[in-house]
């Protein structure tokens, strides 16, 4: 048995004089290990008065609105709160991205809007079996649809599908609600579309619609659910 000194192990070892000290004076054994500390998010009546304050915040002047660190100060001056401020700092953000989820109602005036999206089916085409493309277009107030088999979702077929179901109803919504579709998104995402298509834009311009765009996998900013062929 080798009777080496702290400084000897460590070096050997390659971990630092610290930690051998601990684990000779019996504060550390390998096959021990301390449980992991989990931060608690905030709940309960704690939670609640934060919410009602970024509530109240929306009629304050935008420089006297909570920031996470006002929140975190006001709770331990006022409530003696006990916690991090990580977890303040998280329960704002959560609260916040709440605030901006958009729900578009079920109810809409004729006219007003329509419902785009893609759709996939399995044909037989000259006695074969294809897989096509369904252009899904279906007006928000009658949930009348309209579908058109393309080859491909390209940007083509995306316009063509357009024109052929604005001539189809005999005319064209207000504005017309989308999934993130690439044919007609450049840069961004739901109500973060920083560009659209130019071939895109220019049917806008022609036809004079505005366009919604919805978050992914939030089906409550259509209205309605994704298009289904029966």
């Amino acid at each position: 048995m080798e009777k080496l000194s702290q400084r000897a192990i460590a070096r050997k070892l390659g971990i630092s004089r610290n930690t051998v000290k601990r684990y000779c004076n019996g504060e550390n054994v390998p096959w021990e290990s301390k449980p992991r500390q989990y931060e608690c998010p905030v709940t309960g009546p704690i939670r609640l008065t934060v919410q009602r304050w970024l509530e109240e915040d929306k009629q304050a002047p935008k420089k006297q609105r909570h920031t996470a660190t006002r929140v975190y100060k006001r709770l331990v001056e006022e409530y003696g709160f006990t916690g991090s401020y990580s977890a303040v700092r998280d329960l704002v953000r959560e609260l916040r991205s709440q605030e901006h989820k958009a729900y578009i109602p079920l109810e809409f005036d004729p006219g007003e809007a329509a419902q785009v999206d893609w759709g996939e089916a399995t044909v037989y085409l000259n006695e074969k079996k294809v897989k096509v493309q369904l252009f899904c277009y279906r007006l928000c107030n009658s949930s009348a649809p309209y579908v058109a088999f393309f080859p491909s979702q390209r940007s083509e077929s995306f316009l063509a599908g357009h024109v052929q179901a604005f001539e189809f109803f005999g005319g064209v919504p207000r504005r017309l609600i989308y999934d993130n579709l690439k044919t007609a998104v450049k840069e961004g995402w739901g109500r973060y579309v920083r560009a659209q298509q130019p071939a895109f834009l220019a049917l806008r311009s022609h036809y004079a619609f505005s366009a919604d765009f919805c978050n992914p996998g939030a089906g409550n900013e259509k209205g309605y659910g994704k298009c289904m062929i029966m």
